[in-house]
């Protein structure tokens, strides 16, 4: 490369004053007016656009401005993207006067990325970054190390029950349990309603499921920021049917009849409390064989009919539940026939879903309105439920004894 060519390389940005352009004036001075060769100008040349480039270089470059700090706090040794412009030179970067350190091959003209440095105390943080430029200042909050949900229990709860939360970092200030207000999980903790907190651990929260609370991601909210759970909570309303024991919507045991060849025909009470032992005071003794060969023995059924009002569920039927506790008192061939039926409906259509009972005991059954259908494999219309029906089946043809034990009937939806 020429003497020419390195002469006009690109010179370095932001080049303080040095005595080279000093002696760069000499040297022109003396050429000039000492010499006065032919040949001066064509000498000079380089000389005068580097000592012009000299001068141009000492233009101040632009100061920094701060765009967004994110996050705007954090705990020791969490990653932080400073974005900005400006940037590309920072000599020095401080928190409260103490000077950071950072890396200069994490960061561009318009970004930074650095870890909060340890030993820091917690609080709030004056950061000050320098350039040739200038300087800026902002906040930043030294925290706790963010929290974190493993689990919570039980998965669904009325308002004014409590549930527990498992997980870690639980620091205050602040401490804060929020629910979904809105149903839809997936808008941060916008709308939503803070629980009370009735226990708190840096491992575990136990906190009561304030009114208004629906199904959606609970958040917890502690010194280290915001911990969203990986499972949906879900908040249900109850409606009791019967229990059997003069409670629940339809609560007069006298209304329900019979249909079929049961064992209450020949005079056996269907409302007991023993054999098997009650899960709640008196429940619906369903029993019989199979004498004729129908498989359908028959059953009971709640009032029903267009003069029997519904029973007021709001929620679509992918959201509502019949449930029901149940005992074959060991009689596993049993089966049971749950029917419901719509109020209006002049066909007189079941919709049904059978269930067969094989393990011992009582039993807490969940069915799904969306199962029931009726002979046209049309669904069930939750808003017009009005009518339940209990029938056993004998699908073996054993004519051994089938017994089906019923009790606590209520629909759940989950808002």
């Amino acid at each position: 490369m020429s003497g020419t060519a390195l002469l006009f390389r690109p010179p370095t940005l932001h080049l303080r004053p040095r005595p080279i352009f000093y002696f760069l004036l000499y040297r022109i001075h003396y050429m000039f007016f000492l010499r006065k060769s032919t040949t001066l100008l064509y000498r000079l040349l380089p000389l005068a656009v580097l000592a012009l480039s000299v001068v141009a270089c000492e233009t101040k470059p632009d100061p920094p401005a701060l765009v967004s700090l994110t996050p705007e706090k954090g705990s020791e040794g969490q990653l932080i993207i400073m974005r900005g412009e400006n940037l590309a030179e920072i000599r020095e970067m401080t928190f409260n006067d103490e000077v950071i350190p950072f890396n200069t091959a994490y960061n561009s003209d318009v970004a930074l990325l650095f870890r909060v440095p340890t030993g820091l105390s917690l609080g709030e943080k004056l950061v000050r970054v320098r350039t040739d430029g200038g300087s800026f200042e902002t906040n930043f909050l030294v925290t706790q190390e963010p929290p974190g949900i493993s689990r919570f229990s039980p998965r669904s709860a009325d308002a004014g029950e409590q549930i527990t939360i498992i997980g870690r970092n639980f620091y205050e200030p602040p401490l804060t349990v929020w629910f979904r207000t809105d149903g839809t999980g997936d808008n941060g903790r916008q709308d939503s309603i803070a629980g009370e907190i009735v226990f708190a651990a840096l491992d575990s929260l136990i906190v009561t499921v304030p009114e208004n609370a629906r199904t959606g991601k609970i958040f917890v909210e502690a010194n280290g920021g915001l911990a969203e759970s990986n499972l949906t909570f879900q908040t249900l309303v109850r409606t009791l049917v019967t229990d059997f024991d003069g409670n629940g919507v339809r609560p007069d045991n006298d209304a329900i009849t019979f249909d079929g060849f049961t064992d209450q025909q020949n005079g056996e009470n269907y409302i007991r409390r023993s054999l098997p032992g009650p899960i709640d005071e008196n429940f619906l003794h369903l029993t019989g064989t199979d004498d004729l060969g129908t498989i359908w023995l028959g059953g009971a059924k709640t009032p029903g009919g267009n003069g029997v009002e519904s029973f007021g569920i709001t929620t679509d039927v992918r959201n509502t539940f019949l449930e029901l506790d149940v005992n074959n008192n060991g009689r596993t061939n049993s089966w049971l026939t749950l029917v419901l039926q719509e109020k209006g409906d002049n066909s007189g259509l079941d919709y049904t879903v059978r269930r067969r009972i094989s393990e011992p005991g009582w039993q807490r059954i969940s069915i799904p309105l969306i199962r029931f259908r009726n002979s046209s494999n049309i669904i069930i219309d939750p808003a017009l439920v009005n009518q339940i029906k209990w029938h056993i089946e004998d699908r073996d043809d054993t004519n051994q004894l089938i017994e089906m034990n019923i009790d606590n009937v209520e629909f759940v939806e989950r808002l």
